[in-house]
């Protein structure tokens, strides 16, 4: 009996840092952010992605692929004190986490908006977008998309960024 409790601790033990592990990295960027003053935190799980209908443009383009989750972090400068370089502090945090800066295809590079990828050349497990304020180059807001989708949805990903930040 002793040797059967031990053995159920050790099992139990190693789930529960096996489902601790499995959270996303960037999960801690959208931590470390989300309680502070001006920053605006929104989280959308696959089952209420799955019940509204997501078209980005005027042409009904869809986001296609597995699409999980969407968190948006956004800055309301007026109400933050954490000035200017939150978005090099972002990319910095991305890049530090492995994550690949990318842009999309057939597009000139942007100052406004970055990509920073987890996947390969042909599928994207989470694709992390900063939209910058086109005034003075601060954080707008961040967008990430977890899911499995087609490297030619981050077009698609820019676009609903874009609208986002607008609205």
């Amino acid at each position: 009996m002793n040797l059967f409790y031990k053995l159920g601790v050790l099992v139990a033990i190693i789930v529960t840092t096996l489902t601790g592990s499995a959270q996303s990295r960037s999960y801690r960027i959208f931590d470390e952010f989300a309680n502070h003053d001006g920053i605006t935190y929104m989280a959308f799980s696959k089952s209420m992605i799955d019940a509204v209908d997501l078209k980005l443009d005027d042409e009904n383009k869809k986001i296609t692929g597995d699409l999980n989750e969407i968190r948006i972090l956004v800055l309301n400068r007026e109400k933050s004190n954490l000035g200017g370089s939150l978005p090099k502090i972002i990319s910095g945090k991305f890049n530090k986490l492995n994550y690949r800066n990318v842009e999309p295809k057939d597009q000139d590079k942007s100052d406004d908006i970055e990509f920073w990828i987890e996947g390969d050349s042909k599928r994207v497990k989470e694709c992390h977008v900063i939209v910058k304020d086109r005034k003075d180059n601060q954080l707008s807001c961040l967008v990430s998309f977890y899911g499995n989708f087609k490297v030619e949805d981050l077009d698609n990903f820019e676009k609903f960024s874009r609208k986002q930040a607008e609205d």
